[in-house]
């Protein structure tokens, strides 16, 4: 049979309550945190000033160690602060690495575009040259040839691939000034982030995972947009490079061919220089023997005509001299003496009159062949001079005058 209280629950409740209280002040043990929780699991916390302040909140009074406490839990966020800062910071280093490494790819390729934009100018400045040198021959000479072609077909070839050598150097500092861009930022990230890393081996092997970054502020937000844009523009760029970028176009067989006609047409013009020189010895050879031949022709028709005065002809030459008297005697007897006289007189003015215009053209000839050898020769040397001057602007690969 159970006991049936004769005192009244608040009276029995209220000396309770007071060996409750003793009790719990006996196992409560003497410590400024709260019960179940440990140190570290509040330094791991993801906002350590708010615990700060509610342990400075729920326990108004400190226990003696609490300066140790305090300053055990801001050294250990210190040093949690540090090695997030240094695992952003090897992060920040990987990506300079690479834009680095981007940007020195950049100006290697520049300076081989700068190499042959450098010799597609000079090689448009030989082609100009070689184009006046060759207008400089003599009028003969100047009869539209197959280097003319060549050297047009040069001219067009050499001014596209300057265009586009122009255009491949003009995208290349673009990417590079805004991949300098973001390499500055970067930098300017690891600079920032080095001032606290004083005190901490930046060499040690960082072993904190990458988004394990929950002391760092919002500062860090900023630093991964950063190197996300950084990477993200870099990718871009190498993607968008032709395959052959690094490859820029040459010429120099088309130049080599410009080069070899030129030479062969020097050769042509020794060759026909060649013949014009026989052909003029036999010329004058011929006309050597016209000249003979006019000149006894001449002497000829001095003797047809005869003398000036009748008072120097002699017997035999006249038309009345014995012998024809004699015979005249007889009717019908007319020699015909003075009609074949006068006709052969016509006749031999006519030779002699085509005798000189043949003299004449062969010394018209003459003079053709010695303009046209000295124009052939003229030509073959400057043919050569403009082959030459090709030579040495493929040999010397230095960069002359400015278009």
């Amino acid at each position: 049979m159970a006991d049936i209280s004769v005192g009244s629950a608040t009276w029995r409740d209220a000396s309770y309550k007071t060996i409750f209280l003793a009790k719990d002040l006996r196992i409560r043990p003497f410590s400024c945190l709260p019960p179940n929780a440990s140190t570290k699991d509040k330094m791991r916390s993801e906002d350590e000033k708010t615990q700060m302040k509610s342990i400075r909140r729920d326990y108004p009074t400190p226990p003696p160690f609490n300066r140790d406490l305090i300053i055990d839990t801001c050294n250990t966020y210190a040093r949690g602060y540090m090695r997030e800062t240094r695992t952003s910071m090897s992060i920040l280093r990987q990506a300079l690495c690479e834009m680095n490494h981007h940007i020195h790819r950049l100006q290697n390729q520049r300076s081989t575009l700068e190499r042959s934009h450098a010799n597609t100018r000079r090689d448009i400045l030989t082609n100009n040259e070689t184009t006046h040198l060759r207008s400089t021959r003599p009028m003969s000479e100047r009869y539209p040839d197959k280097v003319d072609h060549l050297l047009q077909e040069e001219k067009k070839g050499l001014h596209d691939l300057k265009r586009r050598s122009e255009n491949q150097l003009h995208q290349i500092s673009r990417q590079l000034q805004v991949l300098c861009s973001h390499r500055q930022k970067l930098l300017d990230f690891c600079k920032e982030k080095g001032r606290v890393l004083d005190m901490i081996s930046e060499n040690a092997r960082c072993r904190e995972q990458v988004g394990g970054n929950k002391l760092l502020g919002p500062e860090n937000i900023d630093c991964q947009v950063a190197i996300g844009n950084a990477l993200v523009t870099s990718e871009k760029f190498r993607n968008t490079q032709p395959p052959n970028w690094q490859k820029p176009e040459d010429r120099r067989e088309l130049k080599e061919t410009v080069t070899q006609a030129l030479c062969k047409k020097a050769e042509e013009s020794a060759r026909i220089w060649e013949d014009l020189t026989l052909t003029s010895g036999d010329v004058k050879n011929m006309m050597q023997r016209q000249q003979r031949i006019h000149d006894e022709m001449e002497a000829g028709y001095q003797l047809q005509l005869g003398p000036v005065s009748s008072l120097d002809l002699s017997t035999r030459e006249r038309l009345d001299r014995p012998l024809v008297r004699v015979l005249q005697r007889h009717p019908g007897t007319q020699l015909p003496e003075s009609t074949l006289i006068s006709q052969g007189t016509v006749c031999l003015q006519k030779s002699l009159n085509k005798n000189r215009e043949r003299i004449g053209l062969l010394h018209y000839t003459q003079s053709t062949l010695k303009n046209d050898q000295e124009n052939k020769l003229r030509g073959e040397s400057i043919d050569r001079a403009a082959a030459r001057l090709r030579v040495r602007s493929a040999k010397g690969r230095r960069e002359r005058l400015c278009l």
